[in-house]
């Protein structure tokens, strides 16, 4: 059995934490930028699979509404 276990970066130090509010804006626009390209590079990702295995999966499709 294998156990896989991820470590939030932030809370082990291996970012440096933001000195003041300025750079906490910059810190959080950016992981909020990250986060954004990260859902929809998975969406085109879903969006690029046969619509047979969108339907079994759930994702909705946009063809034939």
């Amino acid at each position: 059995m294998t156990t896989i276990t991820y470590l939030d970066q932030r809370r082990v130090g291996a970012s440096p934490t933001p000195r003041n509010a300025g750079q906490k804006q910059i810190t959080s626009l950016f992981e909020r930028a990250v986060a954004a390209w990260n859902r929809r590079k998975t969406e085109r990702m879903l969006e690029g699979l046969p619509q047979e295995i969108r339907k079994d999966i759930g994702w909705p499709t946009t063809i034939g509404k």
